[in-house]
This record gives structure tokens, sequence and C-alpha cells, in this order.
């Protein structure tokens, strides 16, 4: 063991002697009479989920709620019921077999105009890939469950849709985030009472999709 000298033991017994020797810096500060610096907090922030306030993080809805499956958004914007469509989309790929019963199409015009004994209704929706990578979404393939049903358990499969496609009742490949603005028509007899939508959300290339529903309930 090392010797302490006078001069060291001087020194250590002098600052024993200091009043505020040993106590925390704060305390010192306080003894001084400053003030401590108070604790920093952190404030929560809550975030927004991704489809905005009207997003339900589920398969059920209703009109101007943005669904989430987990691999795509959905919003039905508004349903008209209209005694003939035009398409805004005349491009857009369709299927002689699933409307001819029900409707006629002038291929000049580019119009859907009811048969007798039904009237149409359009349904604008708004569809987003909520995936990391390009998707296409497919209403056509796999026996999707898409229908109109209404407040007797009858149901209406769709005629047309009306959207940029790649292929029939395929929507454009869409970047991750992007969105895609649809409308989806249906035949229904006149007097015909809504009561949902139920569409099936798919991707083209996996054919891996979950069916979501929502209320037209007004």
């Amino acid at each position: 063991m090392v010797p302490l000298t006078a001069t060291l033991i001087t020194l250590l017994v002098g600052a024993a002697l200091l009043p505020n020797f040993g106590a925390a810096p704060s305390q010192a500060a306080q003894k001084a009479g400053g003030k401590a610096k108070p604790s920093r907090t952190k404030k929560i922030v809550k975030r927004q989920p991704l489809g905005g306030a009207n997003q339900v993080e589920g398969l059920n809805g209703k009109i101007g709620q943005m669904l989430f499956t987990g691999k795509w958004r959905f919003q039905v914007l508004d349903v008209q019921q209209v005694n003939s469509y035009t398409l805004k989309m005349p491009s857009s790929e369709q299927d002689y077999a699933k409307y001819h019963d029900v409707a006629e199409y002038d291929l000049t015009t580019h119009t859907f105009t009811p048969k007798s004994g039904y009237t149409l209704v359009a349904i604008n929706c708004l569809a987003k890939n909520a995936q990391n990578k390009v998707q296409q979404l497919d209403f056509y393939l796999n026996d999707p469950k898409t229908a109109l049903a209404d407040d007797k358990g009858n149901s209406y499969p769709p005629i047309a849709y009306d959207m940029q496609s790649k292929g029939a009742w395929m929507t454009k490949p869409l970047l991750p985030g992007s969105g895609e603005s649809l409308t989806v028509l249906f035949a229904t007899p006149p007097g015909t009472n809504l009561k949902d939508l139920v569409i099936t959300l798919k991707n083209w290339a996996d054919h891996a999709g979950r069916d979501v529903r929502v209320s037209l309930a007004r």
C-alpha cells in the first residue's frame, strides 16, 4: 500500500469539509439557488392509418370507408341508378357473355343500355395496391364472388368494369401504393332495394385474394 503524503491528506480533508461535496449535480444546483433541468418526456403522436381517417382494418364497411384486406385497399365512393351508362375508358375490355342477357352495348358510342325489365346500377370505387410489388387486380378469373345483393336475398353479378385495363376485367399493373378509379356496372330489376356490394379483391399473379362487403344502406 502506497503511504499518503501530508499534502494529499490535507487536500482530501479539505474537500470533505465542502458543503456540497458528494451531492448529485441537481442537488448541488438547488443548494446554490439554481434550478435543476426538468427531465424530458417523449410526446406520443397518434398516427393516422395510411388509408386516412376513414380506413377500416377489416373486410366489412359502408360507403366512403376504405377497407383493407392486407393486400388491397378498397373504397366505394357512390352508387347511382342510371338509364344508360357510357364508358369513361372506352378502351377497357369487356366480355359479351357477361352482359348480353341483360343489356345492349353500342360499340360506336361505348354505351350500355338495359334490356326490358332491367335498370343499370353504377358503383364508383377506388382500389389501391398495398403490397410492396407491382400487381394487377383481377376481377375475372377463378370464380370471383363479386355481386350486388338486395334486401330480399337476391344477388346480381357485374356486367362491366369501366377502368384502365390490361386484359378483360383486370386493372393495369399498379405500382405499390398507387390506385385505380373504376366503375362496376350491374343490371337489376327496377325498384330493387340495394343492400350490399360483395367484391373479390385478388392478385392476377397468384390468384390470392379476399372478399369485402360494403353496406349500401344510406
